[in-house]
């Protein structure tokens, strides 16, 4: 996307959401390694500026320092200060995502070991039970 594209749609996204009606938080979810967003429409508007502000100037940042971090104004009035996590800077990457299938590990001779075992196993237990079982019908009857 052009960046006067993503300028307009910034400009008008904060033009168009109050920031005395806006909500936003990030929770994590009890017990569990998860998270979730509670936010109204405002909230979300307003953190979708933060981020597309970020990408207008991603590439920027990483020419002029590669280790440099792109801040989020986390500390506005509409982030809930109650929300569990706060995300505060963003660190820019140029680096696009890995699409490679890898390569399925090879099974080793413990790996196969292992599979005779358990097969051998199951087969004993099985020829055990029906042995067993033939045994109690023939001293029942």
């Amino acid at each position: 996307m052009e960046k006067e594209d993503l300028q307009r749609i910034i400009h008008q996204l904060e033009a168009s959401n109050s920031k005395e009606e806006a909500h936003f938080g990030i929770y994590s979810v009890q017990g569990h390694d998860e998270s979730f967003i509670h936010a109204n429409k405002q909230g979300l508007e307003l953190f979708a500026v933060g981020l597309l502000k970020a990408s207008l100037i991603t590439e920027e940042t990483i020419l002029e320092n590669p280790k440099a971090v792109i801040p989020l104004n986390y500390g506005e009035d509409w982030i809930d200060e109650e929300s569990h996590t706060l995300i505060q800077y963003i660190e820019p990457s140029i680096e696009k995502r890995n699409r490679t299938v890898p390569e399925p590990a090879k099974e080793t001779w413990s790996d196969k070991a292992m599979k005779v075992g358990c097969i051998s196993g199951l087969v004993f237990a099985l020829v055990s039970g029906v042995v067993g079982l033939v045994t109690i019908v023939r001293w029942i009857f």
